[in-house]
C-alpha cells in the first residue's frame, strides 16, 4: 500500500504537504499530498537526483501540456488540478480516484468476465472521446494508467507524455510509451501518432483485461516490437463475444480502427447504472478505501461502496456540514505517475498471465478433501487448498502417532496418498500398506509385483476416492480403497522400468523407460483408470525426467537430456517439442507450464502450446521442488553460502516476477507445500510454516512424534501430506508418522 516517507526527504512541494509515498519510476516520484484545508491529491514530481536539462523549451512544452490536460473533462477521466512548470523540479497534482489499477486488479483477481470487460471498454472509449475532444493524445494507454472504481474506470496521465517526450528521447534506450501496448505507428516515431493510436492501445488493454495477457506478450522486447509491427496479435484466449471488436482496434492501418465514440456505443449495455465488477474486485475497492481513512482530515466522511449506507464520520462535530465525498486513496501499485509511466526503460515485458484456477481434485468437498496427493493440485504445484490447515477437515478422533514400517514396506520405494481417512503407502514392489489416518493402525495390505525393484524412484501413488493407483518400477496396480482388493495390474515390458505416473480425469498416464546404457526411448501410455484398459501408447526417442503432467488436453514430460515434449491426451500424438531448457520437473499454473531444475536458477514459464520459454521468475537454484498456488506466490527453497543462515526461502510474485521476501529456512527442507496463504515445509522431524506475506514473527514450528530421540540427527520427513492442520509422512528411519503441522 502506501509507504512512509524516507528520513530526510522533502515534506512539502509547492503548497502541498507530502503525506506518504505512492510510487516511483525512472524519471519521477508520486506522493500522496494535501493542500492546507484541501483534499487528497496525487502529486507527481521529477526525481531530484536526476541531472536533467530542464531548459526553457521543456518548461514551455510542460506548461502547454498542463493547459491541454486541464481542458479534459468527463466522468471517466481524472482531473489535473494544479502544477508548476517553473519550479526547479516541475510538478503537477491530479485528482485521486477510487480503486486499484487494472494491472493490479487482473494480477490479483484474474481476468475479468465478459460483461465487466465490455463496461470497462465503453467507459475508456468515452474517456478517450473526451481526451481527443480537448486535442490531447494519451500516448501511454496501458493497464497501469487505468484505475477502477465502483462507478467505472478512470483514465489517468493523459496528455502528459508529450511534455516529457523530448527529455525522454535524449536518454539512451528509452521509449515514450509502453511496449506491448504501443501502436505500430508509435514505434515508427512520435510524428506518426494519431488519435487512432490510443484506440490501438485500448484494444490491447481489453485483451489484457479479458485474458490476463496482452496480445503481443513475449519475453523478448524485440519480439514484442516485431509482432506489433506485423500485426501478429494473439487473441486466441479472448472470449468470442469480444474477439472481433478487439481485432478491429488492433488493425495495422489506423484509418480502419473504430472511433472511440462508435466503440463506446458498440460496447455499452443498456443498463449502465452499476458496473458489473466481480466480487473479488469489489473486495479490492474496500481494501483501498480503508487505506484512505488514515490520511483523511478528521472532519471528513469515509467514502462508501455503492449501495452501502454512509459510514459514520470520523470525529465530526454535530454541527459539521455535509461534505462532498472525497476520492479514495490508491495503493502504490495502482497509481502511475505521468512523469514515470510514459518513459519505459527497455526491459522484459509484463508478466501477467490468464489464470484458470486449478480444479479441485476428485472428491473434494467444501470442508475438506477426500484425496490429498503429494503434489497437491493437478498442476503438481504443491497447492493443497484450505483443507490442509482447516481443523474441521481433520479425521474425527485423530491424535498424533508414530509407528514402524512392517510387513510389506521394504523401503525400496516411497510415496503415500491420503484418501478420506486412509493413508496408503507403497514399497518398491508396489505392495501397499493402508493405515488408519486417525491412529496409525493397520487397515489392509495388498501384494505388489514379484521380482526385485529396478530402482527406488519416489513415485507416489494416486487415488480418485474409490481406488488407489500404486506404481513401482515393475508396473502399476489398481487397488480398491475400501478393502485393498486388487482390481487390475499391468507389468512393464521386459527390459523397461516405470518412471512416472499421474492421474487426471479418469485416465492414468504412465511412462516406461529403458534403463541407462541402452538406447534412450520412453513409452508413454494412457489407461482407463477403472479397468487398466490401454487407450493409447506413444514411443518417445528420449528418456523422461521427472513426472508426467496432464492438463488441458495435453500430457507434458521433461526429457532427461534437456527439453520438454507435449502429447495429446486424445491419441498420444506429439504436439510440441523443444530441446531446451533442462527441466528436473514440470508444474502447471497460471495458464503456463513451469520448468525448474536444481542445476539452474529460477523457474521458467513455458508456453503450453509451443513450449517456448516466455520468461524466468527468480534467480536462485531450487534445492527441492518449488511451489506456487492460489496466492500466486512462488517460493523457492535454496542455499546461499554467503548468508549467515545458508538455507533460505525466497518468494516471488508469480505474475510480476517481483521478489517479495527472503527468510532463513531453519534447516534444509525436504519438501514444500502451500495452503492458500501459508508455506508448509518439512525437515528433520519438524514442520514449520511461513506466512506468504513474509511475516517472520508469525512463523510456526512443530516437532513430529518419534520414539528414538538419539537418532534425530539425519532423520528426515519425506513425502509429507497435510490435512486439517496435521501432517502424515514417512521418515528415513523407517517409520510412518503423523503430528500437528500448526
Amino acid at each position: 500500500m502506501l509507504t512512509p516517507l524516507p528520513p530526510g526527504s522533502a515534506r512539502h512541494i509547492g503548497p502541498y504537504r507530502l503525506l506518504a509515498g505512492i510510487g516511483a519510476g525512472g524519471m519521477g516520484e508520486v506522493f500522496l499530498a494535501r493542500r492546507e484545508q484541501g483534499g487528497l491529491v496525487a502529486l507527481k514530481a521529477v526525481r531530484p537526483e536526476l541531472d536533467l536539462d530542464l531548459d526553457d523549451a521543456f518548461r514551455v512544452r510542460f506548461r502547454r501540456e498542463m493547459a491541454a490536460a486541464r481542458a479534459v473533462t468527463g466522468p471517466y477521466t481524472a482531473a489535473l488540478l494544479d502544477g508548476d512548470a517553473n519550479a526547479r523540479l516541475p510538478w503537477l497534482a491530479t485528482e485521486y480516484v477510487p480503486g486499484p489499477s487494472l494491472a493490479d486488479t487482473v494480477a490479483r483477481c484474474g481476468p475479468l468476465p465478459v460483461d465487466a470487460v465490455r463496461a470497462l471498454g465503453a467507459g475508456l472509449a468515452k474517456a478517450l472521446t473526451a481526451v481527443h475532444a480537448a486535442r490531447v493524445l494519451h500516448r501511454d494507454l496501458k493497464p497501469g494508467n487505468v484505475l477502477l472504481t465502483p462507478e467505472g474506470p478512470r483514465l489517468i496521465d493523459f496528455g502528459i507524455a508529450q511534455a516529457f517526450e523530448a527529455t525522454a528521447l535524449t536518454m539512451t534506450g528509452m521509449l515514450v510509451g509502453t511496449p506491448g501496448f504501443m501502436a505500430p505507428e508509435q514505434i515508427e516515431g512520435s510524428h506518426a501518432v494519431v488519435p487512432a493510436s490510443d484506440v490501438f492501445s485500448l484494444g490491447a488493454i481489453l485483451c489484457h483485461a479479458a485474458t490476463g495477457r496482452g496480445p503481443f506478450d513475449d519475453p523478448e522486447l524485440a519480439s514484442v516490437i516485431f509482432r506489433i509491427s506485423r500485426g501478429d496479435a494473439d487473441l486466441s484466449r479472448v472470449p468470442h463475444e469480444l474477439r472481433g471488436l478487439i481485432a478491429e482496434c488492433l488493425h495495422l492501418d489506423p484509418a480502419l480502427r473504430p472511433a472511440p465514440m462508435a466503440l463506446a456505443e458498440r460496447l455499452a449495455d443498456a443498463d449502465t447504472a452499476r458496473f458489473p465488477w466481480p466480487s473479488g474486485v469489489l473486495s479490492l475497492f474496500a481494501e483501498y478505501r480503508s487505506a484512505a481513512a488514515e490520511f483523511e482530515p478528521a472532519d471528513s466522511y469515509v467514502p462508501t461502496m455503492p449501495g452501502e449506507p454512509p459510514t459514520a464520520p470520523v470525529a465530526i462535530a454535530p454541527s459539521a456540514p455535509h461534505r462532498r465525498r472525497r476520492p479514495w486513496i490508491v495503493a502504490a501499485g495502482a497509481a502511475v505517475a505521468a512523469v514515470t509511466a510514459v518513459v519505459f526503460v527497455l526491459s522484459q515485458g509484463p508478466a501477467s498471465r490468464p489464470e484458470a484456477r486449478e480444479p479441485k481434485p476428485s472428491g473434494t468437498t467444501s470442508t475438506g478433501a477426500s484425496v490429498v496427493a503429494t503434489y497437491g493440485n493437478r498442476g503438481h504445484t504443491g497447492e493443497l487448498g484450505p483443507s490442509a490447515v482447516n481443523g474441521s477437515a481433520r479425521p474425527d478422533g485423530w491424535q498424533p502417532w508414530s509407528r514402524e514400517k512392517r510387513g510389506g514396506a521394504d523401503g525400496a520405494g516411497r510415496g503415500c496418498v491420503l484418501a478420506r481417512s486412509t493413508l496408503v503407502c507403497r514399497d518398491g514392489q508396489g505392495a501397499t500398506t493402508a493405515l488408519d489416518a486417525r491412529t496409525g493402525g493397520d487397515r489392509w495390505k495388498a501384494p505388489g509385483f514379484p521380482g526385485k525393484p529396478k530402482s527406488t524412484r519416489r513415485i507416489p501413488p494416486e487415488a480418485d476416492g474409490e481406488r488407489v493407483y500404486v506404481p513401482s518400477s515393475l508396473g502399476v496396480l489398481g487397488v480398491g480403497l475400501e478393502r485393498g482388493d486388487e482390481q487390475w495390474r499391468r507389468a512393464v515390458p521386459r527390459g523397461k522400468e516405470l518412471t512416472s505416473l499421474t492421474y487426471a480425469e479418469g485416465v492414468l498416464y504412465t511412462a516406461e523407460s529403458i534403463p541407462r546404457g541402452a538406447p534412450s526411448t520412453t513409452t508413454v501410455r494412457a489407461r482407463r483408470a477403472t479397468t487398466g484398459e490401454q487407450l493409447w501408447e506413444t514411443t518417445v526417442d528420449a528418456r523422461t525426467a521427472g513426472t508426467l503432467l496432464a492438463r488441458d488436453g495435453t500430457v507434458y514430460t521433461a526429457l532427461d537430456g534437456g527439453g520438454v515434449i507435449a502429447l495429446s491426451t486424445t491419441n498420444g500424438h506429439e504436439t510440441a517439442r523443444v530441446d531446451r531448457p533442462r527441466c528436473g520437473d514440470l508444474m502447471g499454473h497460471d495458464g503456463s507450464v513451469l520448468c525448474w531444475s536444481a542445476g539452474r536458477g529460477g523457474v521458467s514459464d513455458l508456453d503450453p502450446k509451443t513450449l517456448a520459454v516466455r520468461r524466468t521468475v527468480g534467480a536462485v537454484k531450487p534445492d527441492v521442488a518449488p511451489v506456487v498456488g492460489d496466492a500466486d506466490v512462488l517460493v523457492i527453497a535454496n542455499s546461499n553460502p554467503r548468508a549467515d543462515i545458508a538455507q533460505r526461502f525466497t518468494a516471488y510474485a508469480w505474475r510480476s516476477g517481483e521478489k517479495l521476501w527472503d527468510l532463513p529456512a531453519r534447516g534444509a527442507p525436504t519438501a514444500l507445500a502451500l495452503s492458500r496463504d501459508r508455506l508448509l515445509a518439512a525437515g528433520t522431524y519438524e514442520i514449520y510454516t511461513v506466512p506468504l506475506n513474509g511475516d517472520a514473527e508469525n512463523i510456526t514450528q512443530r516437532t513430529v512424534p518419534l520414539t528414538d530421540t538419539t537418532r534425530l540427527d539425519g532423520v528426515e520427513l519425506i513425502t509429507p501430506l497435510y490435512l486439517g492442520g496435521a501432517v502424515f509422512a514417512e521418515s528415513t528411519e523407517g517409520r510412518f508418522v503423523s503430528g500437528r503441522a500448526l
